[in-house]
């Protein structure tokens, strides 16, 4: 079986690198009940702001002398052309956010925001705190062991249709088994509002009926809320966590998610085998590109090594268990 993760992707794992260098792709995964979730998911306005403050700052007054001005925030303009730059770059789920008549304006008042905060800081000289640029330097060298890393082994790897089939074949009866269950659900923006639709349900009220009339997931409102068969492992947490320990028919309390309030009923819940090859193909291949990305770094680590020339103090290396200020000894110093 595929072996866990390796170690440079759980350094990377940090969710402030993960909005500083692969913003658009965390936050793509961010679809409700369809595709993998992150494992640790951040309410959506926490990583809206965590996505403006990794985006880069216009100071220059005079930087679109022929671009309207949208706003100014004391000297700072904030301009059309900046304006749509950072609404091309906020990652879908988050531009579904902001619909609606007013979205543009919220969204506008969200960049206010965070430039009357970046002008706080500058006034506090917070941009000349040495451990804030100890920690800036920390994100840089990471965005680059990402992007090394991503040139140097994520893209060599490439997973065929064959070799899925052949882990398949070779590993069918160590699969585990597919815990799936068949949910319906109602979302709404604001907690009173669920409170009332828990209310009418508890009260006899018809759960498709409610969700048709006053849910906001277009996906599946015109179906009664109904979100299929849905497999554990592949919800966002929150939901997973209330959908797997409920018995078909039961209804939920209301369950705060990145998207809203939310309230869940369960249809129905099973186990079984896999099928076929399609029933657990994105699961294989992922393990098969784990095990690859595994070889891969470890061969790149090697040669690496091969090419440099690493001195390591064994005495310095020793000390530290005991000493936490080691004697420095430039005579101790061996190669390896």
């Amino acid at each position: 079986m595929a072996g866990a993760l390796f170690n440079y992707k759980k350094l990377l794992a940090n969710p402030a690198i993960i909005m500083l260098g692969k913003t658009q792709n965390a936050l793509r995964a961010l679809t409700f009940a369809r595709g993998e979730m992150p494992g640790n998911s951040m309410p959506w306005i926490l990583l809206l702001a965590l996505w403006l403050l990794a985006c880069n700052r216009t100071n220059d007054p005079a930087a679109s002398n022929h671009d309207s001005i949208l706003a100014k925030v004391n000297d700072t303009r904030i301009t059309v052309d900046q304006f749509q730059q950072k609404w091309s770059q906020l990652p879908r789920p988050l531009q579904k956010a902001y619909s609606g008549p007013d979205g543009k304006k919220d969204f506008l008042n969200e960049l206010i925001k965070r430039e009357l905060l970046l002008q706080e800081a500058h006034k506090m000289k917070l941009d000349r705190n040495p451990v804030l640029g100890d920690r800036v330097e920390e994100y840089r060298q990471r965005l680059l062991l990402e992007a090394t890393l991503r040139e140097l082994v994520d893209k060599k790897i490439d997973v065929s249709e064959e070799e899925i089939k052949a882990y398949f074949d070779t590993h069918r009866d160590a699969l585990p088994a597919i815990e799936e269950a068949r949910a319906a659900h109602i979302l709404v923006r604001t907690e009173s509002e669920a409170k009332a639709l828990l209310e009418k349900l508890r009260r006899g009220a018809d759960f498709a009926a409610l969700a048709k009339a006053y849910s906001i997931d277009a996906g599946s409102k015109d179906k009664g809320g109904d979100l299929g068969v849905i497999r554990k492992g592949q919800m966002i947490p929150e939901i997973e966590a209330v959908v797997f320990q409920m018995k078909p028919g039961q209804t939920s309390e209301i369950v705060k998610t990145p998207y809203g309030y939310q309230i869940i009923r369960v249809k129905s819940r099973g186990v079984r085998k896999p099928r076929g090859v399609e029933d657990v193909k994105n699961e294989l291949r992922k393990r098969i590109e784990a095990d690859k990305e595994s070889a891969l770094f470890e061969d790149l680590v090697k040669t690496l090594k091969a090419e440099s020339k690493i001195v390591v103090s064994d005495a310095v290396l020793a000390s530290l268990g005991e000493n936490d200020s080691p004697n420095h000894d430039p005579a101790a110093i061996v190669s390896h």
